[in-house]
């Protein structure tokens, strides 16, 4: 009689198993996404370390530079209400365009070089950790702080335009990396099946650059310059999804990030004049992208 009993038991808790799991918050989430993403990068230099004669000397620009965008979060409950999140985010460029131009005079007067080039390698990536802290809710919306630490910087190049037979050996590297905490605040809000979330952040970032001008033989290589400053960045991420599944979401995220450096130091290197300063300028950066992903939540 024993037996039939137990086994009867057995089955109706493996049968209530899935509820009880749905019926709790889950514990980790991973979602993984691809999409499309643009990207937009300049900075200039002036003449001396007084920002001089001329105030602004060389100005590089980065219009337009596209490519397939990858992302990839995953999300850890460590009590009901403190998350930690891992985020991570690579663009492969696939095109882009470049212009080079240097002054003589004042604000951008009397140019003296002015070319066009092509973007057609090269990456962006970003990632951050994440502590995150639900706020008791206001109505329907659960407001969400998030302080992080976050690394984020592109690998840009220019090359030849299509037919400028001239430069075909010409490959100049551009490498940004900018470093810092971010302060974030996240507004969740769900109805049955659908959610959406949306958030603001800002930091204070360290810039560093460096690059590599491989056709000018007075520069050294394969480190030509440095750049160094201090830059505030913020960002703006919009998410929507749908639950197919307890386990399973489809998700739609559209994301900004605008960040500019103050004034910091550009360092040369040379084969003939050693190490020759000057004022930088600063650099100007925005990036935006759409993504389609899945979210797993166990």
């Amino acid at each position: 009689m024993r037996s039939p009993q137990l086994l009867k038991i057995l089955s109706l808790c493996l049968l209530a198993l899935p509820t009880i799991l749905y019926a709790q918050q889950p514990r980790f989430s991973i979602s993984p996404r691809i999409g499309y993403g643009v990207q937009n990068l300049d900075w200039s230099i002036a003449g001396n370390l007084e920002g001089t004669s001329p105030n602004i000397y060389s100005e590089l620009i980065w219009d337009q530079v596209k490519g397939v965008n990858y992302g990839l979060q995953g999300t850890v409950r460590l009590m009901p209400n403190f998350h930690v999140i891992l985020e991570g985010d690579y663009q492969q460029n696939l095109r882009g365009r470049a212009r080079d131009t240097d002054y003589s005079g004042d604000n951008r007067t009397s140019p003296f070089y002015d070319e066009r080039f092509s973007s057609d390698e090269g990456y962006f990536y970003n990632y951050r950790v994440s502590a995150r802290y639900t706020l008791p809710d206001l109505g329907p919306i659960s407001p969400r702080i998030l302080l992080g630490y976050e690394q984020l910087g592109n690998r840009l190049f220019l090359l030849p335009l299509p037919g400028d037979t001239e430069n075909s050996d010409l490959r100049t590297i551009y490498q940004t990396d900018w470093y810092g905490g971010q302060a974030a605040l996240e507004l969740a809000y769900q109805y049955n099946a659908f959610y959406a979330t949306g958030s603001y952040g800002f930091g204070l970032y360290d810039y560093k650059a460096r690059a590599n001008w491989n056709l000018i033989q007075d520069f050294q290589q394969p480190l030509s310059f440095r750049h160094t400053a201090l830059g505030l960045k913020h960002n703006g991420v919009v998410r929507l999804g749908y639950e197919v599944h307890p386990m399973v979401a489809i998700e739609l995220t559209g994301q900004y990030s605008g960040a500019f450096t103050n004034t910091g130091l550009d360092e040369l290197y040379t084969r003939s004049r050693g190490t020759l300063r000057t004022r930088f300028n600063g650099a100007n950066l925005s990036q935006y992208s759409g993504s389609l992903g899945v979210r797993f939540a166990f």
